[in-house]
């Protein structure tokens, strides 16, 4: 009778055990999710009203990079950005300005995307008037000097052309711009 009892009270005791560490395992992995939830959607740190410039080999100004806000999410490895301003420069002057409300930083910053009414504006020279381009969004490789859009574009070269399209590619280093589909062009001949 002793025996059975020892061997009822040795299986009851190793149930308790099983039952509790079940329970407690569940809880551990419960809270950890729950702590990781957390962190995600915080992000990693914040800037306000930040400026970035890159210069080149010559230490001439290549880029500026300002914005309102800037939250970077390391787990995604994304960095949010409000209201930027990229301002491109050739030889210490600056060549053009792009806006928008919203941008994506990604890669540590080999890719912008600006998003949400996106403007780019290319400032007149001795040779050629402004011109402006008008998007909902624009990928910017700023190490590659690479523009592109998959998006509906919209370009206004003073003193009167208009271009409408689909999608578009800039590469400075090949000297090359393309409007990729459904191009129309409006020209207005100037009056004399």
């Amino acid at each position: 009778m002793e025996t059975k009892f020892s061997a009822f009270f040795v299986l009851f005791f190793v149930l308790i055990i099983a039952i509790s560490s079940y329970y407690l395992k569940n809880e551990v992995i419960r809270e950890f999710s729950s702590n990781e939830q957390k962190l995600t959607g915080a992000p990693e740190f914040f800037l306000k009203n930040f400026s970035s410039k890159q210069t080149k080999k010559d230490g001439s100004l290549k880029f500026i990079f300002s914005g309102n806000e800037m939250k970077s999410f390391k787990h995604a490895d994304i960095t949010k950005v409000k209201f930027p301003i990229f301002k491109k420069f050739e030889n210490n002057i600056e060549h053009s300005l792009i806006v928008s409300e919203n941008a994506d930083i990604i890669n540590k910053g080999d890719q912008i995307i600006l998003k949400d009414n996106v403007t780019l504006t290319r400032f007149p020279t001795k040779t050629r008037k402004q011109l402006k381009l008008f998007t909902s969004e624009l990928n910017i490789f700023p190490n590659d000097d690479y523009v592109s859009s998959s998006q509906p574009i919209k370009i206004v070269q003073e003193p009167n052309i208009e271009i409408n399209g689909v999608g578009m590619i800039y590469n400075k280093t090949e000297n090359t711009f393309k409007i990729l589909k459904k191009v129309t062009v409006y020209y207005e001949k100037p009056k004399k």
